[in-house]
């Protein structure tokens, strides 16, 4: 029976900084298996981590999507991945940080992702995750995108200026900080994961639902980064289901991988419009 391992892993992109990872087991057809809570890692840790799962669980494939450009050839500026999702994500008052080589600590030569990358000798191209028996695959996602195209946005306070919602303010270490915004998306990702049976996470995610402002600053953001690692990992379930995801930008400059959404996809295709770019060159549908 083959198994693949499948794991959301927010990287928190540079250095030793600490981001968290969580896996899971699909065994077969049909079946998950937890590997525990979700856990503060940087990319050592996060290497570790995988190893040991492999090693113990001897999968046929290894699925990780990671919050993290795995692609930057750019010098400078943003890639034009970014350069396309950021019409979506600031429409709905969201932000896209631009990576380039010339980000030392992030992207030079000697920064951790290549490392890791090398380290798990990773297949970056999503499209062939299904047309091999075995290997590993370093997929890059982006959660705020995701969360744009399952539609897990608030109503603005205009809506009749801001007809398409706006972005959760869950991140508890910002001053806009909404605690209502942070049980939204943790409520959306709990019922999202319980129809895969993975209910220790499902408990997880509801008791950080209920507990979203620790005293120090540096565990708030551990939690955050605990909840981005799940909706990295749900992406996982997507593609190893079958479902269909979007597959933004291009393997030559850097891409990223989120659920589908047709309001997305066709905000998307706009953008690539206004920005003199062929559409069927930078938006694809995907499945795993």
């Amino acid at each position: 029976m083959s198994t693949t391992l499948l794991i959301g892993f927010d990287s928190a992109w540079a250095g030793n900084n600490s981001g968290a990872i969580v896996g899971a087991l699909k065994q077969g057809n049909d079946s998950y298996t937890s590997l525990g809570d979700p856990q503060p890692a940087n990319f050592e840790q996060a290497t570790n981590q995988i190893k040991g799962w492999q090693e113990e669980h001897c999968p046929t494939k290894t699925l990780i999507l990671i919050d993290q450009p795995t692609i930057v050839q750019n010098m400078a500026g943003q890639r034009p991945v970014e350069n396309i999702v950021g019409s979506p994500v600031s429409r709905r008052y969201g932000g896209v940080q631009p990576a380039n080589r010339n980000k030392i600590e992030m992207f030079g030569d000697d920064a951790p992702i290549w490392n890791f990358l090398t380290a798990h000798k990773a297949t970056l191209n999503p499209a062939t995750f299904n047309q091999s028996q075995s290997g590993t695959w370093v997929i890059e996602t982006y959660p705020v995108l995701s969360l744009i195209a399952m539609d897990w946005l608030i109503t603005d306070d205009h809506p009749n200026l801001r007809p398409t919602g706006r972005l959760p303010k869950y991140n508890p270490t910002k001053r806009n900080f909404s605690p209502d915004d942070w049980q939204y998306v943790c409520n959306q990702a709990a019922n999202a994961f319980k129809p895969t049976g993975i209910m220790d996470l499902v408990t997880w995610i509801e008791a950080a639902k209920n507990n979203p402002l620790p005293a120090a600053r540096a565990a708030r953001k551990q939690l955050q980064d605990c909840l981005d690692a799940c909706l990295c990992l749900l992406v996982a379930l997507h593609l190893i289901e079958g479902r269909n995801c979007l597959f933004i930008g291009e393997m030559g400059t850097g891409y990223m991988v989120v659920p589908y959404g047709q309001v997305l996809d066709e905000e998307l295709i706009a953008r690539c419009e206004n920005t003199a770019r062929p559409p069927a060159n930078w938006i694809f549908q995907i499945q795993g």
